[in-house]
């Protein structure tokens, strides 16, 4: 057996082994499962171990008091040059949608959701409006659409969690903690009063977005991001309303993603994991069916819906053309450059050593390649010094600020490769037909099967150029397919499951919900 290169491949290791070993399945606080948050805050736990650094602080209990007290003037001070775009209160709409606040697109001034818009725009077509929700703190004004600040959900949610004084119940939890100690693993959030109180606010905030969803009144839910920040809370409130909650795919999950790949599931699923996911691809879907297809019920299951911001992409392209052929722009037009590629930065600490090094070959380089450095769209201005000179480069042939101004389908159309760490750019590119380049050895644990599929190699931050000069003929800049249904018909068959989960829920009894009881 290969020993995993990185952290995550040995998280991925220690959570089969716990879930097929340990009752975690069973752990709950009052009637909800705590393990699918556990396992989350696990995984950051690995994270900060590995790179040797820690979470942020925790404000203090009268500073966060008078925050979320105050949130909701906070919010309308912030949004005082979009207040077009602010919305205050909820709305009856047919669909909810819930926002990480971190995937999003600015196009042509405003942002945007960049998976959640196609939908919205799709069901606003058919008639059906869309409660549109983003988490966050504003920090990206103006909106497109109207949004409603879902940091007011999450600051009346912990005010509510100091009420809950629900029983913790935590079989095998010593013998799991004694696991974790024997590989190395230190697990803070683990202890006893960790996940009492991440289980509290869980609570608080799933009582708050059941009432938001009792005024809504929605058919459908979409979240992205849903095992990170507000996602649970929205989706166990989901689950208790009987809403079918869609996790919209973000990223690439290739069977080894930390929040898709579950070993153990309770007889009646996870009441905070979706009802849906959206899948980019069919292996990712089956993936899901791998294990929510074990349910006795649908309480879970995979939904191959197809790339979402390549898919509006496409379809804003073509309209373009349709629109003005004469004076339509062509999204692989490359110039008179022999090579386009795309350097995909990740804020991760301790590789400056490789960023350098590749700083050095962008510098050797022929001057007809063009170098396309592209920031984390997460990514914070602090972070830049992970990477080393590489940001410090000037020339020509090197865009820097441009590349994280353009949507990522439009780079991927222009590209011959696409080069990173590991990131989840290189299964968007293999969606063009657009060959990968890893320069860490951690990208095994990630990308195994676009490895094995002959879709990406790894390398030395030294060999790029020889590497990038071994490169076939460039690529079209071409979709190489497209296999997903139109839009319209995969939203009638998302309403008719949703009609289908809806009873599935009536069967089960959640008298009176103690969370809004509370």
């Amino acid at each position: 057996m290969n020993t995993p290169a990185s952290f995550h491949g040995r998280y991925l290791s220690l959570v089969r082994q716990i879930e097929h070993t340990f009752r975690v399945i069973d752990w709950k606080y009052g009637d909800v499962e705590l393990w699918p948050l556990a396992r989350m805050d696990l995984y950051l736990d690995m994270f900060w171990q590995e790179t040797n650094s820690s979470p942020p602080p925790e404000r203090t209990f009268p500073f966060r008091l008078g925050s979320c007290l105050a949130r909701p003037l906070i919010n309308r001070w912030r949004s005082r040059t979009d207040l077009i775009h602010y919305r205050a209160r909820p709305e009856r709409a047919g669909a909810v949608f819930l926002g990480d606040g971190v995937s999003l697109d600015r196009i042509d001034g405003a942002w945007q959701d960049r998976f959640g818009e196609a939908l919205i725009a799709a069901l606003e077509k058919q008639g059906t409006q869309t409660f549109v929700m983003q988490s966050g703190y504003l920090n990206r004004l103006p909106w497109k659409r109207r949004t409603f600040a879902a940091n007011r959900i999450e600051a009346a949610g912990w005010l509510k969690s100091q009420r809950y004084r629900f029983p913790l119940e935590l079989p095998d939890h010593a013998e799991v903690l004694l696991a974790l100690a024997k590989n190395g693993c230190s697990a803070p959030s683990l202890s006893q009063t960790a996940l009492a109180r991440r289980a509290r606010l869980l609570c608080g905030t799933a009582a708050e977005f059941e009432r938001l969803l009792e005024i809504i009144q929605p058919t459908l839910a979409f979240v992205v991001t849903y095992y990170a920040g507000l996602g649970p809370a929205f989706a166990l409130a989901c689950r208790r309303q009987g809403i079918l909650c869609v996790d919209l795919q973000h990223c690439p999950q290739d069977g080894a993603h930390k929040a898709y790949t579950w070993f153990a599931v309770p007889p009646n699923g996870y009441k905070m994991l979706p009802a849906i996911f959206w899948n980019w691809t069919r292996r990712d879907c089956d993936n899901i069916q791998s294990w929510a297809g074990r349910l006795a019920q649908p309480w879970h299951r995979g939904f191959h819906g197809g790339h979402l911001q390549i898919r509006r992409f496409i379809e804003d392209v073509q309209a373009r053309r349709n629109a003005s052929p004469e004076n339509a722009i062509e999204v692989d037009a490359r110039g008179n450059f022999q090579r386009e590629i795309l350097v995909a930065l990740q804020p991760i600490p301790g590789n400056r050593q490789i960023w350098d090094a590749l700083a050095a070959q962008v510098e050797e380089s022929p001057v007809t390649w063009r170098w396309w450095i592209r920031r984390h769209p997460a990514s914070l201005p602090r972070q830049d010094a992970e990477f080393g000179r590489l940001l410090s480069l000037r020339g020509p042939n090197i865009v820097i600020d441009g590349a994280s101004e353009l949507a990522l389908p439009a780079l991927l159309g222009r590209m011959d490769v696409v080069l990173s760490l590991a990131s989840g750019a290189s299964a968007e590119a293999a969606m063009f037909g657009i060959p990968a380049l890893f320069l860490s050895a951690a990208a095994q644990d990630y990308f195994a099967g676009m490895i094995a599929r002959g879709e990406a190699r790894i390398i030395e931050a030294g060999d790029a150029i020889k590497e990038i000069s071994g490169l076939h003929a460039r690529k079209t800049g071409k979709l190489a397919s497209a296999p997903w249904d139109d839009l319209n018909v995969t939203l009638v068959r998302l309403r008719t499951i949703a009609v289908d989960y809806a009873g599935l829920c009536r069967t089960q009894s959640y008298p009176g919900s103690p969370l809004l009881a509370t």
